[in-house]
């Protein structure tokens, strides 16, 4: 699934992301395990928790990785 439609306060790991430089920045790679924190409304970015740190992700780049939730 895609990393949007994750259900907040769920731990996932993350799959597939897209070979972006802001991504790559941030630190955002495959493998990396994050925390969906909160969705903004009205199609708004979303919200994760990767570390101690909160990172704000766009929509239409969130729709891009995949994550697969950890039980």
């Amino acid at each position: 699934m895609h990393l949007y439609a994750g259900k907040k306060h769920q731990k996932y790991i993350l799959n597939d992301c897209p070979n972006d430089s802001l991504l790559n920045a941030i630190g955002v790679r495959n493998g990396l395990e994050v925390s969906v924190v909160t969705k903004q409304p009205i199609g708004g970015p979303i919200i994760i928790r990767v570390k101690k740190r909160e990172i704000a992700i766009d929509k239409s780049l969130a729709c891009l990785i995949t994550a697969k939730a950890v039980n």
